[in-house]
């Protein structure tokens, strides 16, 4: 028997109600853990820094700088094996950071007591990426 009247609606309309409410927090839910994601996987972020001579005699400036920072996880340890009866490195380590890929070098002019004009330099970051730890030695 199908019921008809005001109480059969309103049980509809509730019906109805409930899950347009379930589906507004089941996406919700996963923006929000996307959005977690999103925060620490390896990414390139903004920050302003303040540039100033060691001296003090200068002008200072701000600049847009950028940093890698997020989260790689693709780290391991393996035993090495040899047949040396000594094992001066016994691991093989492996691991990924979130670091640059790709830079650029950029100058900043101060101008100091006198007119003098001094340059600082920097790398500046264009991408970021999950690469080998061992840092390379400038």
């Amino acid at each position: 028997m199908i019921q008809t009247g005001p109480l059969a609606r309103s049980g509809c309309v509730a019906w109805t109600l409930y899950l347009c409410v379930a589906l507004v927090l089941l996406l919700c839910g996963v923006r929000m853990a996307d959005s977690k994601r999103r925060e620490q996987r390896c990414m390139k972020h903004y920050f302003v820094h303040t540039i100033e001579h060691p001296s003090g005699n200068c002008e200072q400036k701000h600049i847009l700088l950028a940093r890698c920072k997020g989260f790689c996880n693709k780290s391991k340890t393996e035993p090495r094996v040899t047949f040396s009866p000594v094992l001066y490195r016994p691991f093989n380590y492996h691991c990924k950071c979130c670091r640059d890929s790709l830079s650029i070098m950029k100058a900043v002019r101060l101008t100091c007591e006198g007119n003098k004009t001094v340059f600082a330099t920097y790398r500046y970051i264009l991408r970021c990426k999950c690469r080998n730890c061992n840092f390379r030695r400038w």
